[in-house]
């Protein structure tokens, strides 16, 4: 991986072909350099940060929030299957993503193995997050981007609290409102799931069914070391929160231990686990 180290005093390192800011450096002005908001997407993105700054939401940044063991859920291959060993975890905060909340089953008070998502990650703009709803009655606490789609956050009946996202350098709309810091997500919750982590003091992170890998051989797809497929256009997802996943890995505050049980592509940055019970013993040693 290439690192750059740019004017603006902030650190950089390449991902299939966009550049991944070191988040954990102090003492500097963040800025995504990469201008991933096209000119057809700002006005409705403006729009959208205009509507949700109006609600005075909590910001995330501006709570003491404190959790040393997380797990960043999403809902890849074989997630609705597996998702049951998460309430052998108690001691982990759940940072649920993407279509988690829609196929979470553990939030039953019959199940013997009931479990809550501490968090729901959201950031996606469009309409399409509307999708992401469940039929049944349960909203665990939200972290919703600024930039999120509003009529998602309108109808969401938990608790929201919003997240600044970090400026883009040639888009960036100013609500001039007090954050403690600025969350790097690239437009991917995964991404900003583990910028939260770093902020919440993680020590010990697992990527859990983080991956959008299938079974079966399909036109385009190209298969992983794990012998699951993958479509090319995911593996920029991939990289990203790999590099991530570098700059959280590398700073030098505290010690991050990282593992990944997911059915993508290995994770240069994170241990691979094959099986639940390695995960379990991951979080409870220590």
């Amino acid at each position: 991986m290439r690192i750059r180290n740019h004017k603006n005093k902030n650190e950089y390192i390449s991902a299939s072909g966009m550049w991944v800011r070191n988040f954990t450096k102090k003492k500097v002005l963040p800025v995504d350099i990469n201008n991933i908001t096209k000119p057809k997407d700002q006005k409705p993105l403006i729009l959208n940060e205009f509507i949700n700054t109006k609600e005075k939401r909590t910001n995330i940044s501006n709570r003491q929030v404190y959790h040393p063991h997380i797990i960043i859920a999403s809902d890849g291959l074989g997630f609705e299957e597996k998702q049951h060993i998460l309430s052998e975890i108690p001691t982990a905060a759940i940072l649920g993503v993407n279509r988690t909340l829609k196929k979470w089953k553990l939030m039953d008070a019959s199940l013997e193995d009931k479990r809550r998502e501490m968090y729901y990650v959201v950031n996606n703009p469009f309409s399409e997050c509307i999708t992401y709803y469940p039929k049944h009655d349960y909203f665990p606490n939200c972290i919703a981007s600024l930039k999120t789609n509003p009529e998602f956050l309108n109808k969401y009946p938990g608790p929201i609290y919003d997240y600044t996202p970090t400026p883009e350098q040639n888009y960036h709309v100013d609500n001039a409102r007090h954050v403690e810091y600025a969350i790097d997500d690239y437009r991917n919750p995964i991404c900003a799931s583990v910028g939260l982590a770093y902020q919440f003091g993680v020590r010990k992170l697992a990527l859990f069914c983080c991956d959008d890998a299938f079974l079966d051989e399909r036109p385009a797809a190209v298969k992983t070391e794990k012998d699951t497929w993958i479509y090319p256009q995911h593996l920029i997802s991939h990289d990203l929160i790999d590099a991530n996943l570098f700059w959280l890995k590398s700073q030098e505050e505290i010690d991050v231990e990282i593992v990944d049980h997911s059915s993508g592509p290995y994770y240069n940055n994170a241990t691979y686990i094959k099986t639940v019970e390695e995960l379990v013993e991951f979080f409870n040693d220590g």
